[in-house]
């Protein structure tokens, strides 16, 4: 079983960088009060830092896995919300942006636009995206 740290090791290779040209990540195994309880990952704005939760549904399903860098499509995954992360640390709230930052990112991992893990951001996307439109001040961490 890969450790935490190897998982993120390999979420970051997956998106061809590494942790030193890569805004801070810290794994926390709770989520805060005030973070959405469905958030994988969060930042927590003026920081610069990404909080990758280490408790969430995709993180246990990468480390699971008996193989060196974890479940594969687990890892791209998680890859794939880092890139939503660091769109956030780099631009601000802007869900939309950020969101597509993650498509992005799936698209040049291999990741087709048929495929489970890409139509299920982008549902996630339209749904955050809803709640926004309805209620525009309501500050989101949506599940990706």
């Amino acid at each position: 079983m890969p450790t935490a740290v190897a998982i993120v090791a390999c979420a970051l290779t997956m998106l061809g960088r590494s942790e030193r040209n890569f805004p801070p990540i810290e794994l926390v195994d709770t989520i805060p009060i005030g973070v959405s309880v469905q958030a994988e990952a969060f930042v927590r704005p003026p920081a610069k830092t990404i909080y990758v939760v280490t408790s969430s549904p995709v993180f246990r399903v990468a480390q699971r896995s008996r193989a060196e860098c974890g479940d594969y499509f687990a890892v791209k995954k998680l890859a794939s919300i880092l890139a939503h992360e660091e769109w956030h640390v780099k631009n601000g709230g802007d869900e939309r942006g950020a969101y597509h930052a993650q498509l992005t990112a799936l698209s040049l991992m291999g990741v087709a636009p048929d495929n489970s893990l890409y139509t299920g951001v982008v549902r996630s996307m339209q749904s955050v995206l809803k709640k926004k439109a309805e209620k525009p001040d309501l500050i989101l961490a949506a599940k990706q």
